[in-house]
């Protein structure tokens, strides 16, 4: 079956350049298990500010049930964001009541204070929503901004009403870039932070006990992160922090080149917190991140370069042994995957479709899958089952073609993922046409064309 985006205007087709294509090898070891996929790795997140709304995540917003279930059966909601330090916990619907539909999208990084009240009626209907897709959330609470009380009696109520539908709750959202809010914008020290985050951890162990918690959140800063994990080691149950390849987007060199190969900020802001949370032995969850952050840059987050970067980003979190990934989203942001509103309906970006693919693994335990990529930017994950290979994702970020062959399998089923180009905004396929794959001499060999990607179902 395939699965078709958007309309049949076409982004004008990349000229690749005219070189032969690449014969790269795949070796896959099944008996050497690196990682092993929760059900529930996959993830979105979305600003807290959008719980002002309650007819948003509501068991009644069936259009947006339905894209969240169609991307995982037992996905893992984040709440949170810049907005949530502008949030205010109130026992009293708001009256007039919130106007219906109304949309709360991913901070452009503007920070302007606005006020979002969420209240009991908010969180029932989370509950109600929670209950429709089958999924599961992390819930932020407003640390910068607010006070232990307001958190404890917010997240009391949360507790209560979601029930085993809360993963855990997360004091404060970036605090490596809280400031002060005095004329002097100072900003907050890990000392600072360290503090108020242990008095709040204190009255919720004393007043919410079975209430699990999480952090510390962070933007970018793994010093902080390898800082939390030594300094509270007991006190959380999941390390979490945020990734974003690109930023901000007025900045003329985030480009969809840059996108497919971030360097150096994979390794500090994905490979050490995950690192400093194993050494710890706490489980390290992604709980925020996406493409270019302040909301995504047009051209590049809302293109198949996105839906590239996305399900390659999710399976290489995977294999270094991340517990999950949220993708940051919400209103019409440049890189939400799922984009529009109540009153317009819903429809989903490239992104949403790399999402997809990566959640073929979920489940499954990763092993050791060896590249001989010759220097092309060409990755490959494998999962296996006891002794036999059961999945090959093969994700080509390169513009040259490629042929990549394998061993010790018979027969494969191809599903292919692509676009006319890799700047497309629309046309982006991710199916099952009954492509098989047959081994010759104890061998399979699969093609990709230039920034493509392939499933491979074993046999």
């Amino acid at each position: 079956m395939t699965a078709a985006l958007g309309a049949t205007a076409l982004a004008t087709p990349k000229i690749l350049s005219e070189q032969p294509t690449l014969r790269l090898s795949l070796t896959v070891n099944p008996a050497k298990k690196i990682s092993t996929l929760p059900r529930d790795y996959m993830g979105l997140s979305y600003e807290s500010g959008q719980l002002a709304y309650p007819d948003y995540f509501s068991p009644k917003n069936t259009q947006l049930i339905n894209l969240f279930r169609k991307l995982s059966p037992s996905g893992v909601l984040r709440l949170g964001g810049n907005l949530s330090e502008f949030t205010i916990w109130s026992e009293t619907e708001p009256t007039p009541a919130p106007e219906s539909g109304g949309l709360v999208g991913p901070d452009p990084g503007v920070r302007v204070p606005r006020t979002f009240t969420i209240t009991p009626n908010s969180i029932r209907s989370l509950k109600g929503f929670l209950d429709a897709t089958g999924w599961r959330c992390i819930y932020g609470l407003n640390l910068g901004g607010g006070t232990v009380e307001q958190a404890v009696a917010e997240g009391g109520f949360v507790a209560k009403t979601l029930g085993e539908k809360l993963t855990c709750v997360q004091f404060g959202n970036e605090p490596d870039l809280f400031k002060h809010r005095d004329e002097n914008n100072r900003p907050w020290s890990y000392e600072e932070y360290l503090t108020k985050w242990k008095s709040f951890r204190a009255e919720f162990h004393r007043q919410l006990p079975v209430v699990a918690v999480a952090g510390p959140d962070t933007a970018y800063n793994h010093e902080w992160v390898s800082r939390f994990v030594k300094d509270v080691p007991k006190e959380v149950v999941m390390v979490t922090s945020h990734y974003y390849p690109l930023g901000p987007p007025t900045d003329p060199k985030m480009t969809i080149e840059l996108l497919l190969n971030p360097g150096e900020r994979f390794e500090s802001s994905c490979h050490m917190p995950i690192e400093s949370a194993k050494a710890a032995g706490i489980p390290f969850r992604m709980a925020e991140g996406n493409s270019c952050y302040n909301a995504g840059k047009t051209g590049v987050s809302d293109t198949f370069a996105a839906a590239l970067w996305a399900g390659d980003y999710c399976l290489q979190m995977a294999a270094l042994g991340c517990v999950g990934v949220n993708l940051h989203a919400g209103a019409n942001g440049y890189y939400s995957p799922i984009i529009g509103s109540i009153v317009n309906g819903f429809t989903v970006r490239p992104e949403y479709y790399g999402l997809l693919l990566a959640q073929k693994f979920a489940g499954e335990s990763l092993c050791d899958a060896k590249l001989d990529a010759q220097g092309a930017n060409v990755t490959a994950y494998a999962a296996a089952g006891e002794n036999n290979v059961k999945l090959i994702a093969l994700f080509n970020k390169d513009g040259r073609e490629v042929d990549v062959t394998m061993s010790g399998m018979n027969k494969a089923r191809v599903a292919r993922f692509s676009a006319q180009a890799i700047d497309s905004k629309s046309g982006v396929t991710f199916g099952d046409a009954g492509e098989k794959l047959y081994a010759q001499n104890g061998k399979c060999s699969v093609h990709l064309p230039g920034y493509s990607a392939a499933m491979l179902w074993i046999k």
